[in-house]
């Protein structure tokens, strides 16, 4: 067995698909579709999931926080505004006050790797 398949083993692991509940998209998939912060999709999965870690540790970060939180993806198409723009436009709307969905099997953002964006 490969190790990376070893650790995770009876481990939760969600994916871009995961994070709607049927139909209803997460907060974050609904403001990326709504401010335009997607555009080939390469990059998308990688920054929604690593922005949903976020904001389940730190429901109200500043737009540095999601800066930093977000230094390891990189995206060619936008720029970051609309990214950021979208982040801070969907911490309204998660967390356990708004109804989140359950967040299992993440990396927290304090792990990723740092660049500056």
């Amino acid at each position: 067995m490969h190790r990376a398949a070893g650790r995770l083993q009876e481990r939760e692991i969600t994916t871009v698909e995961g994070m709607a509940d049927g139909a209803r998209l997460h907060p974050l998939q609904q403001a990326f579709a709504e401010l335009g912060a997607a555009q080939c999709g390469y990059c998308t999965p990688g920054i929604l999931l690593t922005a949903k870690a976020l904001l389940a540790d730190d429901p109200a970060p500043t737009r540095q926080r999601i800066r930093e939180a977000l230094a390891g993806n990189l995206c060619r198409c936008t720029g970051y505004t609309k990214i950021l723009d979208a982040v801070e436009l969907a911490r309204s709307g998660v967390g356990p006050a708004r109804g989140d969905l359950p967040t299992v099997g993440r990396r927290s953002p304090a792990e990723a790797p740092r660049r500056q964006i």
